[in-house]
Parts: C-alpha cells; structure tokens; sequence
C-alpha cells in the first residue's frame, strides 16, 4: 500500500484483519490532509523518497529511525491513535515521526543529533515543530481553537519536567510568527555551510540559541 508520501511493504501481514487495515488506510488519507501545512511550517516541500512504514502488531508509539537515506517509521497497526477519530488522531504517531523525518537531514549532519534539545531529556524541539504545525492548523481551520490548546497543553505535559521551559521557549519563539520556524530552518542550513559553525556542542548551546533569536528578530 502507498500514499503520496507514504510506502508500506508488509500490510499483507496484517489482511486477515479487515477492520485494521481500514483504520490505517483511513489514518494515512488523513495525515497526507495535513502533510502540506506540515511543509509550509518547515518552509520546503517534500523532495526526499516516500517514508517507509514497518508495520507490527503493537498498541505502543511508533519510532522513526534514518536507514541509509530511507526514512523509516515503525508503528503498530493498533495504535491508540489510528483509532481516534479526526481530527483528535492529529497526536503521536505517524503524525509525530513525520516530523522527526523532515528534521532528520539536518541533525543527522550533527556530531550530537540531540543538539536542539539543550541537553533535556525528551524531544523539546520536535515538539515545539509539532506545537508550530497545530497552531498553523488552527490559523487554517483545519482544527479549531479547542484542539489546538488541547494539543498545545498534552505536549507540555508529556514532556519531562526538565525540558518544559526550553519547549515553551521554542514555542514562543515560532507562535510569535509562524514564519520563523521556517526562517530557523533556513539559519541552521546556512551554517551547514559555514563549517557547521554553530549548534556543535552542548555547552555552547545557549550562545547559539541566542544568536539564532537576534537572527530571527531582524
């Protein structure tokens, strides 16, 4: 089976259950409704291959991993969020490992690729994407201002303690104009260029952040 985007090899595993694969048919069809707002946020199309999806027969989160120069995502077919109805099935997920897979070729030129996390434990970035994305979506009327807050307050929550602050941080930095996130991206490739000047190592990580906040205030 494939989308636009999406390729999965091993849905024959699965055939005997008609209704799950349903589900999954009806879950991609609403996360390709949405891929597009996701490439505006990130402010590039899609140009890479389609992301490759390796069913199992779990409940739990999927898991995005980089193969080569395939992108991989590893999902249940029973995943909690297959389940829900849109746009609450806007969480986790296929939703969530989309956005690992666009901002996989720029950490994946990093010597430490949990750079943008600060030195946090859990993934205060990709969260930040993902809180960037749903307020597009808001803005869009895609989901309305209920879900988006929904959304919004379920990432700080599932975050550890320690990565909170830096969260709302990202977050205030990109909802005070959605373009910014864009602008980020296109300031980390830039010094891609310039010898991976900044974003090295973890203790200079607030210098960096700083830089990159003078950058896009101007």
């Amino acid at each position: 089976m494939e989308t636009t985007h999406y390729l999965i090899k091993n849905l024959d595993q699965f055939s005997y259950d008609l209704d799950a694969v349903e589900k999954l048919k009806n879950y991609l069809n609403y996360i390709e409704v949405v891929f597009p707002t996701i490439e505006e946020v990130f402010g590039q199309a899609w140009s890479d291959k389609q992301i490759n999806i390796e069913l199992n027969d779990s409940t739990k989160n999927a898991a995005y991993e980089r193969i080569g120069d395939s992108h991989v995502v590893k999902m249940g077919i029973y995943n909690k969020n297959i389940q829900k109805k849109y746009p609450e099935n806007l969480w986790g997920c296929l939703f969530h490992e989309t956005h690992h897979a666009f901002f996989n070729p720029i950490i994946n030129d990093k010597i430490d690729r949990k750079i943008f996390n600060g030195g946090c434990e859990g993934e205060p970035f990709n969260f930040a994407f993902m809180a960037t994305t749903y307020l597009k979506l808001r803005e869009k009327n895609i989901i309305n201002a209920q879900f988006y807050e929904y959304f919004l307050n379920k990432l700080e929550r599932e975050l550890p303690s320690g990565a909170k602050n830096l969260f709302k941080e990202y977050v205030n930095m990109f909802s005070t104009n959605i373009e910014n996130f864009s602008k980020f991206i296109s300031y980390l490739k830039s010094s891609l260029k310039l010898s991976n000047s900044i974003f090295i190592n973890r203790s200079n990580f607030r210098q960096d952040l700083n830089k990159a906040k003078e950058f896009l205030a101007n």
